[in-house]
């Protein structure tokens, strides 16, 4: 529960804290209280037990940031008996500066104290830096210039030309830093936009990361960052890292296990990600499969064509089932709905081109055989690797009208949905749209949705008593927000079905997917179909509904 400062602050402080609360520890969420309006910036500082540098870098932000709309925001985690005193002295003198002072429970580390300071800031665009002056607050005007001119991120690098890694203090920590850098950019393309992806210090628009759930671990919050926001237009700016002003180090041989575990978890639950690495292991995978099974159907008896064919049509099985779920996991379900049911053909296509391979390099007497039928193999795998990348199949679907639907009508009739529109929130009670949805889910659905700012799949049961048959008629709904740029919300896409097969959480997931491909025409399909769907209100008294269904009363056809 969010308690405020004291009455004799000024009345723009906020000083917050949270009790522990009855519930899981990864759902502590603290309390905050959010001021109306928003500022050209917002600056996120995770500190833990930093009393010593509170009062100089009060002094050097408020010198850095003069005459730029700004908010400074602290997310605390100090156990010392000085530093929450400091810190609180420092939002009473500065109005600009608020503090979320999170419990014992809440604190699992700088990369979700980073996270709860996000989903706190108000800006357009939002700074990240550490606490302990080692970051120089007078590069923040910098990272904003450059996000302003258009970046998304701008990136405080140590390592370009002009950057410097002074601070970095001791031989070892500039070798496990230079060692981590070189893992991270190894493994996900999207290290490479920044030659400092590990860096503490970056400025981003609050719009590029809106809608993204980060689950960063440790301190690279960076990189998390990068890897979820994909196509991020990234620009550096040199950094020279400077030695601590007070306190000590929080670097630990923990906060390098959890680094491991960070890109663990990168690398397992962003499907999208290090998809070169993994490509690599599932080629790799099915080749130690090949070789060995097509060696012993030939020692078994079996002809070398036939042998071919059983080795490799088990190897490209294995293979496309990891494909599937491991490698393009992302393309098949995210990324590209239609996906799916491509990655078959794809993978017969590369088959029928390594047996056309071998059978043509067979012809005759007196071959390697082996040899043939790896390089035929191997044929094979590179045509439904190449077949696979994610440009080549966008240009498969769109040949094949596979591609996004155009609108959400369209976007319906490809999930089967009865009824689609768009829910404008501005609208007066009394429209259409609203009486439809209103008759339809209730006003507080679509109200709670606009309100999280979340999509929700929404089922209605046909009554309390378990029903003993299957084919009983009922209403779900898929609704989707419309969020600007300042992450409000101002429409909401509804898609009904009033059916025995009702909505999933997949058809939910495809939709938010197609839906954002939209982009910026989300707000301006909404407006076109509520302006053709609007009927007159001399027309609105003569509507009758065709039959009693739910969805039929709310607009259905």
């Amino acid at each position: 529960m969010a308690e405020k400062s004291p009455s004799s602050r000024p009345s723009r402080v906020s000083i917050f804290h949270t009790e522990p609360k009855i519930a899981a520890p990864n759902q502590q969420r603290p309390t905050v209280l959010r001021r109306i309006g928003h500022e050209r910036l917002s600056v996120v500082i995770p500190t833990r037990n930093e009393a010593g540098n509170v009062a100089v870098l009060q002094e050097r932000l408020a010198e850095a940031l003069a005459g730029i709309d700004h908010e400074i925001i602290i997310v605390d985690d100090s156990n010392d008996d000085v530093s929450r005193p400091a810190l609180a002295a420092a939002a009473a003198s500065d109005p600009s500066w608020r503090v979320i002072e999170r419990s014992a429970r809440e604190q699992t580390g700088l990369g979700s104290a980073v996270v709860e300071g996000l989903r706190a800031a108000q800006g357009d665009a939002v700074c990240v830096m550490d606490g302990d002056l080692q970051h120089p607050p007078e590069l923040i005007p910098r990272l904003l210039e450059q996000v302003e001119q258009g970046a998304d991120m701008a990136v405080a690098s140590r390592y370009m030309p002009g950057g410097s890694r002074a601070g970095l203090g001791g031989f070892s920590r500039v070798v496990v830093s230079r060692a981590a850098t070189v893992l991270a950019k190894m493994l996900f393309h999207e290290a490479r936009q920044t030659s400092d992806p590990l860096t503490g210090f970056f400025c981003c628009r609050r719009s590029a990361m809106a809608g993204l759930e980060f689950r960063p671990l440790g301190f690279k919050v960076l990189l998390e960052v990068l890897v979820c926001g994909h196509d991020l237009k990234v620009v550096d700016v040199p950094l020279t890292f400077l030695s601590r002003h007070a306190g000590e180090s929080k670097a630990t041989t923990r906060q390098g296990m959890l680094y491991l575990h960070h890109i663990w978890s990168l690398f397992v639950y962003i499907p999208g990600s290090a998809r070169t690495v993994k490509l690599a292991t599932v080629t790799a995978l099915s080749l130690a499969i090949f070789f060995p099974l097509i060696w012993v159907l030939h020692r078994s008896g079996i002809p070398w064509l036939l042998a071919w064919l059983l080795a490799s049509a088990v190897s490209a099985g294995v293979a496309v089932a990891l494909q599937r779920t491991f490698t393009f996991k992302d393309l098949n379900s995210r990324g590209e709905p239609d996906g799916a049911r491509l990655q078959y053909p794809l993978a017969a296509m590369g088959f029928f081109v390594g047996f056309a391979t071998f059978t043509v390099t067979t012809t005759g007497r007196d071959h390697p055989w082996l040899v043939l039928a790896a390089l035929s193999q191997c044929v094979a795998m590179f045509v439904t690797l190449v077949l696979n990348r994610p440009r080549i199949r966008a240009r498969i679907n769109l040949s094949l009208s596979l591609g996004p639907p155009a609108n959400l009508e369209a976007l319906g009739r490809r999930l089967d949905a009865d009824r689609s529109w768009w829910a404008d929130l501005p609208q007066t009670p009394h429209t259409p749209e609203r009486r439809r949805l209103v008759q339809l889910l209730g006003d507080d659905v679509i109200q709670s949705v606009a309100r999280r700012g979340r999509p929700m799949l929404w089922i209605e049961s046909p009554s309390t008593r378990p029903q003993p048959r299957v084919n009983v008629e009922t209403t779900s709904a898929l609704l989707i927000p419309f969020l600007n740029g300042q992450g409000e919300a101002v429409a909401v896409a509804v898609l009904a079905r009033h059916s025995s097969n009702l909505f999933q959480m997949r058809d939910l997931v495809k939709a938010i997917s197609w839906l954002h491909r939209l982009g910026s025409d989300w707000h301006g399909l909404a407006n076109a179909t509520i302006a053709e769907e609007s009927p007159s209100q001399e027309n609105l008294a003569e509507e009758k509904p065709a039959s009693p269904s739910p969805l039929q009363l709310a607009g259905g056809s």
